[in-house]
């Protein structure tokens, strides 16, 4: 791997990792973001039982050198890595987008025809692609040809081949899977950009216009003109193979037509269902440098194996190790699996207790970290289509009465900043528009200002009608003349110390209850939390969600505020939802490599995203991971070069 060092100002944006040509992700790419979604930082949910201990130490495989003048000889048999996020087996991240998960999930995903590397740069994955060529259409789309290198190879040895590129396009795209089988908008960011891609997902076309199998090894992508151009250029047509009978029976065929690619008129919901279920879960065959061998669910944890078919990433760069158990560890043990050789890597720790418990080992000895700025935040999420919180004013009201920088400091121990709006610290816009950014309003904690906000909001009542008497629960009368009174429903995950955090920063501040608001805490499993989160309906009983999210690259956050979109989290109605979605295609549609324009449109949406308080950040710290020192070799940044890379550069003694 070429080295390279770590900035504090590395291009970071909301992940959306290319996932299986068409799809991450819930962190997490694929044109589109896949905002992955973990819990905020430090849930310690139920202990998990039947811990790995780790077999890998001491073993040999005859490798030696760890780069600084020592012989170091290493076995790479096996590295357990915790995470702090409960895994739910759910590996594939088109149903769910928890981050453990996805990172399993990129483990196993590989052989992009894009990549992005450590410094935030696009470029053709040479490893995989033999040629790439560009053409402008007449009628101002393009199409993007790719032929793919002989050699290629999934894990069970079966060659891949175009149509194994061609068929994400045309499964996750499909009404087949987005209706019928309930996936995601998310799976089908990237073919949401071809051409065809409204009339195919509908069920209006049997052929996707805009996707073509030209042989075995060549197929085009062509993008539609409304999305052109396009600031991030090549992760418009990054994708990666899928095995296709994993995911349906084996007569189920991609076919070429002059109107473009389709699947075989037996790609039926009926017809599909129990495999497109059964490989959900059980990924068997995979693409990538690890594969699926199993999922525990009493432990909550991953086992994967060095898959020997893999030809490398845009480096050529194939696994080291040979076994990854990547599992769930809850906040109250995981320093102490970390001593006891229970894990070897600790990912991600933000609490600051945390943070100063995993420096006071690495003063002891036998451990070591590294630590980067996050991209990406803990908040509080809001349902803006119902409820309270549907009002503006409610959202803004809520954020001046927590004292998010008393919040952040007394969370992080003081590794980590209050950001008021969607961005992190390591983004290159937030430091080349300082000035701006600092304009944004803080919503400095003022129980004076919520009040005043929640009046022009109109939030002046008793319940009877009469003129609020300053005491007790406010209420507003609505259009159809019912009255609502300002109690909001808080969903949150169960032993987590950010929610017990809100508990007593904002759920029982007397200045909350003066100033006529009442939030109801509901304590869930974090799955069942993300089964609330992810529904649009106004029957949700849910209003505000803590949990955190990440960003990556590329920052195309336009799916998350499209009207109708059910990647439409906040579900911010109009004009408010319009207005804010026109912002995200402005950023979009900037010309590649025109940082002016593009850093213009983003202080343009950071503006109104602040205005309108679609969620609240409540910190974005300074991760910390941290590994036994028998671990060499890795280098996490968090965003460009997450774990899921970072690992198979690594080595364990």
């Amino acid at each position: 791997m070429k080295k390279k060092l770590l900035s504090l100002f590395l291009v970071s944006v909301l992940s959306i990792s290319m996932l299986a040509g068409c799809g991450k992700t819930g962190d997490d790419t694929d044109g589109s973001s896949n905002n992955n979604t973990e819990q905020s930082d430090d849930s310690s949910e139920e202990e998990a039982t039947g811990n790995e201990e780790n077999e890998g130490s001491g073993e040999e495989d005859g490798s030696e050198g760890d780069g600084d003048g020592e012989d170091v000889t290493y076995g790479n048999k096996q590295v357990i890595i915790g995470d702090q996020s409960e895994t739910s087996g759910d590996v594939t991240p088109f149903w769910t987008n928890s981050a453990s998960d996805y990172y399993v999930y990129k483990m196993i995903t590989g052989l992009e025809t894009v990549y992005v590397d450590q410094d935030g740069k696009w470029g053709v994955n040479e490893t995989v692609v033999d040629t790439l060529d560009e053409a402008e259409n007449e009628d101002g789309s393009k199409t993007y040809t790719i032929k793919i290198k002989d050699g290629l190879k999934f894990s069970n040895g079966e060659a891949v081949t175009a149509k194994d590129y061609v068929f994400p396009y045309l499964f996750w795209g499909s009404k087949t899977m987005l209706v019928d089988l309930e996936a995601s908008e998310a799976s089908a960011s990237v073919c949401r950009y071809a051409k065809g891609y409204d009339a195919y997902s509908a069920g209006e076309s049997a052929t996707f216009e805009g996707v073509h199998l030209i042989d075995d090894m060549t197929f085009s992508v062509t993008i539609d003109k409304q999305y052109l151009p396009y600031y991030y250029g090549l992760a418009l047509v990054s994708s990666t193979p899928e095995y296709i009978k994993g995911w349906v029976p084996e007569d189920v065929t991609v076919e070429e037509t002059e109107n473009g690619a389709k699947l075989s008129d037996n790609f039926t919901p009926e017809y599909i269902s129990d495999k497109v279920n059964e490989f959900r879960y059980n990924p068997s065959v995979c693409s990538g440098p690890y594969v699926f061998e199993s999922y525990d669910t009493n432990a909550y944890s991953y086992t994967i194996k060095k898959n020997t078919e893999f030809v490398g990433n845009f480096e050529g760069q194939t696994a080291n190790i040979e076994t990854i158990i990547y599992k769930y560890v809850p906040q109250d043990t995981m320093m102490d699996q970390l001593k006891t050789g229970s894990i070897d890597l600790l990912l991600q720790c933000a609490d600051g207790k945390d943070i100063e418990a995993g420096l006071d080992l690495v003063d002891e000895g036998g451990y070591d970290y590294c630590n980067f700025p996050r991209a990406g935040y803990g908040m509080l999420n809001f349902k803006c289509n119902q409820g309270p919180t549907q009002f503006k004013e409610v959202r803004q009201a809520i954020a001046y009465l927590l004292d998010r920088n008393a919040f952040a400091q007394t969370f992080t121990g003081g590794h980590g900043i209050v950001v008021n709006g969607p961005y992190g610290a390591s983004q290159w816009m937030v430091n080349e528009h300082a000035d701006e950014v600092d304009a944004l309003n803080s919503y400095a904690y003022s129980p004076e200002t919520a009040v005043q906000v929640l009046e022009e909001g109109g939030w002046v009542y008793n319940e009877d009608g009469s003129d609020y008497s300053g005491e007790g629960i406010r209420y507003k009368k609505l259009e159809d003349g019912s009255m609502m009174p300002l109690v909001i429903e808080w969903c949150s995950s169960e032993e987590n110390s950010v929610s017990d955090l809100l508990v007593t920063s904002l759920q029982q501040n007397p200045d909350l209850t003066a100033a006529g608001m009442q939030i109801n805490q509901n304590v869930v499993t974090f799955t069942e939390l993300l089964q609330y989160y992810y529904d649009p309906s106004e029957e949700n009983p849910y209003q505000m969600f803590n949990l955190a999210t990440g960003f990556g690259n590329p920052y195309d956050v336009a799916y998350m505020y499209e009207p109708g979109s059910d990647s439409n989290i906040n579900c911010l109605k109009d004009p408010e939802g319009t207005e804010l979605y026109d912002l995200c295609v402005a950023m979009n549609q900037t010309e590649e490599g025109d940082d002016e324009a593009y850093g213009a449109n983003w202080v343009k949406f950071m503006q109104k995203w602040n205005d309108l308080m679609p969620e609240i950040p409540l910190y974005s710290n300074d991760y910390h991971d941290f590994y036994t020192t028998r671990l060499h070799d890795y280098e996490e940044d968090g965003y460009n070069w997450e774990v899921s890379v970072a690992i198979l550069y690594a080595n364990i003694e």
